[in-house]
């Protein structure tokens, strides 16, 4: 990781895998934890994943491949596809799950 006044480079390309699971479905995650509690990751969700508790956390993020479905506590689910990003602030409930191999990245 390199920084220069406060910025951080993330070199995605030398960080290992980790693998991540989301309601019996795996995937993988490359991860890095920046100031203040921060985060960027890259995902990679295999099909099926379905993730089965509710998270308060705030996301952005942006679809590579695939497809991820964004579902929310008494609203309407999302569809955000390839090419399209979603924002989520703190507090609102969401999970998420999709039905073929998603990739995505994510600050948090």
């Amino acid at each position: 990781m390199k920084t220069h006044k406060r910025a951080v480079l993330i070199d995605f390309p030398s960080l290992a895998w980790a693998r991540v699971e989301g309601g019996g479905a795996a995937g993988r995650a490359k991860k890095m934890s920046v100031e203040g509690g921060r985060s960027a990751r890259i995902l990679e969700l295999s099909p099926e994943w379905n993730e089965t508790d509710w998270c308060t956390k705030a996301h952005a993020g942006y679809v590579t491949s695939g497809r991820l479905r964004l579902e929310f506590a008494g609203q309407a689910p999302m569809q955000v596809g390839r090419g399209m990003g979603f924002w989520i602030p703190s507090g609102c409930a969401h999970k998420a799950s999709c039905k073929k191999t998603t990739s995505l990245f994510v600050v948090e």
